[in-house]
C-alpha cells in the first residue's frame, strides 16, 4: 500500500517554494486537441518512451512526457497544453480496454503527464498506452501489487541504478526487461550532472559522447535536457515498458555528494537550494511517481511504503535531503572522529520516527515476512583499505559520504529494527558501482553479536565502465570485513526472488559495457532463509 507522510516545512525556504509552484497552472491558454505536426521527418511526441510506477494493489501511476525534438529546451513544443489519452487494457493486444481517459500536458512541467489509476484488481498485468493527435506510444506493462495480507507464492523483483550515459550502453537494462519482473527498484543516478567529457578519470575514451553543449546542470533547462537524452536510450527503454519502477534518487540527479541544503563546493544555501529546485523539478517530470511527490521548491517527500501482500513491508529511504554534511571534509578516511557524534544523522529525526513508527504498525497489524529497506549509500561498515588508489594507512579507511560518516544513525536504525523483533531485515543499496553482499551485525565491531539482517548493494548499469569479476585487493577487503560476503566489479542489475521461506538475489552481470549486444551471466548468488538471518552462498 502506497503511503505518504506529511512532509516538514521550512519558512526560510518558503519564498523558494512559492516561486516554483506559482507556475504550475497558466489560465487561458489555448487547448492543443492534437498533436503537433509531424510532417517534418514525422517525428512522434513520444521519443522518450512511456512508464508506470508506484504501484498500489488497485492500481499505479503512468507517465509520458511529449517531446518531439527531446533535446530542445522545450521539447520541440509550444507554450499551449496538449490533450494526451490514455488507454488501460487486460491483454497485451490492447483489444479489451478496461479503463480510458484524458490528461494535459503541459508546459509548466515540460509536458510530463502523470495518471493515479484506481480501482483495479490486486496482484495482476495491465497493458497501457498513450495518444495524442494521430500519435500512439508504444504499449507498456504495468502490474498491480497483490492485495495487503494476500499470500503469495513467489516475488520477483530487480534493483538497478548508476546509469552514466557516456560510460558505455544501457544492455543490462535490455537484459532486465526481458526477464519480466513484478517491479524495479531503482535506487538512484538515474542521471548524472556533470558536463560535457571524453575520457574517464583514468584516461579511457568514454564508449559514447553527449552533445558537445551539454555543460554542468544548474538550471531546469540544464537538467531537463539531461533526463531527456538519457530517456532517448532504447534499451533504458525497454526496462520501462516492462514493469513499474519504484523511483529513488541518489546525489547525482542534484550534484555529486550533496548532503541536504549543500554541495561539495560549499555554495551557500541560498543559492544552491535554487539548483535543487530544478533538479527536484526535473526528477519529478521524468519520474513514475504520484502528484505526493510533487517537490515543493526545493523539497519533495521521497520516502514512502509499499505493501506487497503478507511477503514484503518496503520502506523507500531518502538519504540525502536531511542528512548531516559529511564530516572532515568528505572523502575515504581515518580516525574521524565527528563521524561518531552521536548527534548525526542519514535520514533526518521526522524520517526516522516515520521509519520507526512504520514498524510499530506493522508489528501490530501482523508484519509482512520481510522488511525492506530500500536507499541509496552503503549501510554497512566497510574498512576501504587495499584500494590501489588510497593512501596506505593503519587505521580502518571509511567512506564518510555513507553511513560510516554517521555511525550514531546507523546504531539507531539497527536498534530500531532489533527492539521491533524484526526477524527478516534487508537493505538495499546502491552509489558504490560494485555488487556486494554483506551480513548485518547489530555491533560490527564484534562479529559474534546478533546478526540483524543482510544488505545487498547493487552494481551499476554502467558507470565506472567495464569492470573485472575479481578485483585485485578482494582478499584483503575479505580480510578486514568479515561481515563481507561477496564483492565484483562488473556491471549489471539484482535479480531478487522471494517466498515466504526464502530470498535468493542473483548478481547479473553483463560481460562488457563498451562494447554493445553483449550477453548477461549470474556471477554469485545468495540465499537467506526465513528466521535465520545471514547470506548463504547458492
Amino acid at each position: 500500500m502506497f503511503n505518504a507522510s506529511r512532509h516538514p516545512l521550512f519558512d526560510r525556504r518558503a519564498l523558494l517554494r512559492g516561486a516554483v509552484a506559482a507556475g504550475l497552472i497558466v489560465p487561458g491558454l489555448p487547448l492543443i486537441r492534437a498533436a503537433p505536426a509531424r510532417a517534418d521527418g514525422d517525428k512522434s511526441p513520444f521519443t522518450l518512451g512511456v512508464a508506470s510506477g508506484d504501484p498500489a494493489s488497485d492500481g499505479f501511476v503512468l507517465w509520458t512526457r511529449l517531446a518531439p525534438e527531446p533535446l530542445d529546451p522545450r521539447g520541440g513544443l509550444s507554450v499551449q497544453p496538449v490533450e494526451v489519452t490514455w488507454q488501460i487494457a487486460d491483454d497485451p493486444a490492447m483489444r479489451n480496454l478496461v479503463r480510458t481517459g484524458t490528461a494535459l500536458a503541459r508546459i509548466e512541467l515540460a509536458h510530463s503527464v502523470h495518471v493515479e489509476v484506481e480501482g483495479l484488481a490486486p496482484g495482476r498485468d495491465y497493458f497501457y498506452r498513450f495518444r495524442t493527435g494521430d500519435a500512439e506510444s508504444a504499449i507498456g506493462r504495468a502490474r498491480t501489487l497483490p492485495a495487503p495480507g494476500a499470500d503469495i507464492s513467489e516475488l520477483r523483483f530487480a534493483a538497478a541504478g548508476c546509469q552514466a550515459f557516456e560510460s558505455g550502453y544501457y544492455t543490462a537494462w535490455r537484459h532486465l526487461a526481458a526477464e519480466n519482473f513484478d517491479f524495479v527498484f531503482h535506487y538512484g543516478d538515474y542521471i548524472y550532472e556533470h558536463g560535457f567529457v571524453t575520457a574517464d578519470r583514468t584516461g579511457r575514451t568514454l564508449p559514447r559522447l553527449m552533445p558537445k553543449d551539454f555543460t554542468a546542470c544548474v538550471t531546469l533547462t540544464d537538467y531537463r535536457r539531461r533526463y531527456a537524452l538519457y530517456k532517448t536510450d532504447p534499451d533504458l527503454q525497454a526496462a520501462h515498458l516492462s514493469c513499474p519502477f519504484l523511483p529513488s534518487f541518489d546525489d547525482h540527479e542534484v550534484a555529486d555528494n550533496w548532503a541536504a541544503d549543500t554541495d561539495s563546493r560549499d555554495t551557500p544555501a541560498e543559492a544552491f537550494l535554487f539548483r535543487r529546485a530544478a533538479a527536484f523539478q526535473a526528477w519529478y517530470e521524468h519520474m513514475p511517481v504520484r502528484r505526493a511527490l510533487l517537490p515543493r521548491g526545493p523539497d519533495v517527500l521521497a520516502y514512502r511504503r509499499f505493501r506487497v501482500g503478507s511477503l514484503l513491508d518496503v520502506a523507500v529511504l531518502d538519504t540525502r535531503q536531511y542528512r548531516s554534511k559529511q564530516p572532515c571534509g568528505d572523502g575515504i578516511k581515518a580516525n574521524c572522529a565527528a563521524a561518531d557524534e552521536p548527534s548525526r544523522t542519514m535520514m533526518g529525526a521526522r524520517q526516522e520516527a516515520w521509519f520507526a513508527e512504520g514498524l510499530r504498525a506493522a508489528q501490530a497489524a501482523g508484519p509482512a515476512t520481510w522488511q525492506v529497506m530500500a536507499q541509496q549509500v552503503l549501510f554497512a561498515h566497510l574498512d576501504w583499505r587495499s584500494y590501489p588508489w588510497l593512501k596506505p594507512s593503519e587505521a580502518p579507511l571509511v567512506n564518510l559520504d555513507a553511513w560510516d560518516g554517521a555511525s550514531a544513525a546507523r546504531e539507531r536504525l539497527l536498534h530500531t529494527l532489533h527492539e521491533a523483533k524484526v526477524a527478516n531485515a534487508v537493505v538495499l543499496t546502491g552509489d558504490m558501482h560494485r555488487g556486494v553482499a554483506l551480513d548485518l551485525h547489530l555491533d560490527w565491531r564484534d562479529p559474534k553479536s546478533p546478526c540483524v539482517g543482510v544488505e545487498l548493494l547493487a552494481t551499476s548499469i554502467s558507470s565506472g565502465g567495464d569492470g573485472v569479476a575479481v578485483m585485485s585487493n578482494a582478499e584483503a577487503l575479505h580480510a578486514n570485513n568479515p561481515h563481507l560476503r561477496f564483492i565484483s566489479d562488473q556491471r549489471g542489475y539484482h535479480r531478487h526472488s522471494v517466498t515466504r521461506g526464502r530470498w535468493q538475489t542473483d548478481f547479473r552481470v553483463v560481460a562488457q559495457i563498451s562494447q554493445p549486444d553483449q550477453p548477461v551471466a549470474t556471477a554469485k548468488s545468495f540465499v537467506m532463509e526465513a528466521g535465520k538471518p545471514g547470506l548463504v552462498a547458492a
